[in-house]
């Protein structure tokens, strides 16, 4: 197993001091009755952003009332055709705006939307599994409990699946038009009159782990369809939200050297210019990176060779109505170097890898600076205090596929200079929601995304339609509230 596993699960973090360029593109402006077009070369002048746009995509010579205070230049462009069809690019100090694409007819499907609940106290439950029981749709609860499923109508009279860990799995009956489906799942425990609970021997089952890899898993070629969102927040405030929908190639587990590759297929994004106007905030990689976050096919933390983690036994745990153990991991030697703590959940029977949750340990967090962080300025000085991985995996065909990665990292930011003293924290979130298997799918070099892509500046035009045909992780309340307060949303 590498050692330095950080270039893998770590997302790079990207920091630029933005404060001469950034706030000379802030202005006000006031003026009653004044044609759009009129405002719009008052701002090029004020700011030096140009302003490009199809004349076709809005009435230029519309008369408007404009009050607006410090303000940056595609904050106020933005406003002004709030109402309007457009979409609205910004790169390198120049705005373009176009006629909004329209989104292609898509086959007729079910819509599926409800909240799932605990039975004893009522409280909504974040992150349950939910799939097609033997298909290989999926996707999840959000974090306040809520979901939305769209389904091909072939699908109807086919058995839902609520499933979470320590709760009885809940199915429902998939119906022939759109519905509200509440669940509400029911703990469960290990029944002692059933299931013989007794101490078990980690490095056994860690070993058996590895014995029952190529009948746990695919060894040919899968195509993978996902959702992917990465959110940043300053302070507890979103300032930046990207999601795209994005096709990943798999190849077998089998030959991990073989690695995976990523195409890019649409995307949205929300940004908040001023309230990242002293520093640029940017994750490289994204899809990328966490599409190889992937422990059971690597193998992390538990490869044949590995002289780095000692296990410990944790007990057991139900999920899908079945027994998994838990096996904690720890370096053997935590010398600072990038080692993490975590837990692996094995399945009792088949021995499969079904979940995984690990951090870095706070000697690595410590040393972890320069593998993360990429700074324009050596005046900033950036302190690592957090950074954690879930990933989880759902049966298909008799095999485990891919489900979910979520990371998240936390960092203190200080820049004196800039009176910047901040706590940013990137989440990244990859959702796995279609799989086929097909050994002859390939991709164009030209299509790949590639290492050095950051997805807020890849995504180039909005699409109104975004949420209505793909099986995605639906916002919680929070995120709904950041792309609510802007329908355009710019590069």
């Amino acid at each position: 197993m590498p050692k330095h596993l950080f270039c893998k699960y770590g997302l790079i973090i990207y920091l630029i001091c933005l404060s001469p360029i950034v706030r000379s593109q802030i202005v006000s402006f006031e003026q009653k009755n004044i044609a759009i077009k009129a405002l719009f070369d008052s701002l090029t002048t004020k700011t030096q952003v140009d302003i490009a746009y199809d004349v076709n995509a809005f009435n230029p010579d519309s008369l408007i009332d404009a009050n607006y205070q410090s303000q940056h230049a595609l904050q106020i462009v933005q406003n002004v055709l709030n109402k309007n069809a457009v979409d609205i690019n910004y790169s390198d100090g120049q705005i373009v705006i176009s006629k909004k694409v329209v989104s292609k007819i898509m086959p007729k499907t079910i819509r599926i939307t409800g909240t799932l609940y605990d039975e004893a106290d009522s409280t909504v439950l974040p992150l349950v599994n939910i799939s097609v029981s033997g298909k290989p749709l999926g996707t999840i609860t959000n974090g306040d409990g809520q979901y939305e499923f769209k389904l091909p109508m072939e699908y109807a009279n086919e058995q839902l699946a609520f499933s979470f860990l320590g709760y009885n799995t809940a199915f429902k009956t998939i119906p022939n038009t759109d519905a509200v489906i509440d669940v509400v799942l029911q703990a469960t425990s290990v029944k002692l009159d059933e299931v013989e609970v007794t101490y078990k021997d980690p490095d056994e089952i860690v070993n058996n782990l590895r014995l029952k890899h190529k009948d746990n898993y695919f060894l040919q070629q899968t195509v993978l369809e996902g959702f992917f969102r990465e959110s940043i927040k300053q302070d507890g405030t979103y300032v930046q939200v990207s999601e795209a929908i994005i096709k990943l190639i798999k190849p077998g587990y089998s030959a991990p050297s073989n690695l995976e590759r990523v195409k890019f297929i649409k995307g949205r994004k929300k940004n908040d210019l001023q309230s990242m106007d002293l520093i640029d905030f940017k994750l490289e990689g994204g899809p990328f990176q966490f599409s190889r976050v992937d422990i059971a096919r690597y193998q992390d933390f538990y490869s044949s060779d590995n002289i780095l983690y000692k296990y410990n036994y944790d007990g057991v745990a139900i999920l899908n109505d079945e027994l998994v153990y838990k096996v904690r991991f720890r370096p053997i030697s935590d010398d600072g170097n990038l080692l993490y703590n975590g837990v692996l959940f094995i399945h009792s029977e088949s021995f499969a890898l079904v979940r995984s949750e690990f951090e870095l340990t706070k000697k690595a967090l410590k040393s972890s600076g320069k593998s993360l962080i990429r700074k324009a300025s050596r005046k900033v000085k950036v302190k690592p205090l957090q950074a954690k991985y879930y990933i989880d995996y759902r049966q298909f065909e008799n095999k485990w596929i891919l489900n979910r990665i979520e990371g998240e990292i936390v960092v203190r930011i200080n820049d004196k200079n800039h009176k910047v003293n901040s706590i940013f924290t990137a989440v990244t979130e990859l959702l796995i929601s279609d799989c086929k298997v097909d050994s002859k799918f390939k991709m164009k070099p030209s299509e790949l995304y590639k290492s050095k892509y950051v997805l807020a500046d890849h995504i180039k035009e909005t699409d109104e339609e975004f949420w209505k045909n793909y099986n995605i992780i639906r916002p919680d309340q929070a995120l709904e509230m950041v792309f609510k307060k802007t329908k355009v949303v710019s590069k």
